[in-house]
């Protein structure tokens, strides 16, 4: 088998060596006709290419990358830590101590509330679904943040959900909401 391989290899190699041969001569005999100074001077040369093509190909893209991450990793984790302040102060309580005994109208509202949206929400029962309609405009941020938290703390499936932007910016510049929500109880297991 290995006789096959180089026999292939040899009859795909010699085409490209007898067209390489003439130029390997030419080359030869150039290097040949240098002298002994010469040939030191153009073995340098060809070390001074090497190192300047594996410096600007290899090494310089390198630290170069290395020197941009080292400047942009503290702004991205200062801009993680601000993140990460404004969605604690945005996340409010989903679920106030206490609810499990209340009946699912009731965590509901106590959970609004306690997202800061006491007072500007009406909630309504129709058969197995609750239907909250916030009809005084309330903090986007708040109402977004509720949404995507406290329903499924309470154990409460969203099926629909329409919030519509306020013509007027609120205090502070703040975009407010309108929403209409309606959420039914997720069907409890049997086996716990």
């Amino acid at each position: 088998m290995k006789r096959g391989a180089t026999a292939s290899w040899q009859r795909w190699t010699s085409p490209l060596h007898a067209r390489l041969q003439p130029l390997r001569a030419q080359l030869q005999g150039r290097w040949r006709a240098l002298s002994r100074r010469e040939r030191g001077q153009v073995l340098a040369m060809l070390c001074v290419v090497t190192v300047a093509a594996v410096w600007l190909l290899g090494i310089k893209p390198a630290l170069d990358t290395l020197r941009y991450w080292d400047g942009e990793l503290p702004r991205l984790r200062s801009q993680a830590a601000a993140l990460k302040d404004v969605l604690a102060d945005v996340g409010g309580p989903a679920v106030v101590a206490g609810d499990a005994a209340r009946d699912p109208a009731g965590r509901v509202r106590a959970s609004l509330d306690a997202a800061g949206l006491a007072g500007a929400y009406r909630l309504s029962e129709a058969g197995a679904e609750l239907q909250i309609e916030i009809e005084r405009a309330a903090d986007a941020s708040r109402v977004a943040a509720w949404l995507l938290a406290a329903p499924g703390a309470l154990g409460m499936t969203v099926n629909k959900a329409m919030l519509q932007r306020s013509e007027d910016a609120g205090p502070d510049g703040r975009n407010d909401v309108r929403a209409t929500v309606a959420l039914t109880a997720r069907p409890q297991s049997g086996n716990r």
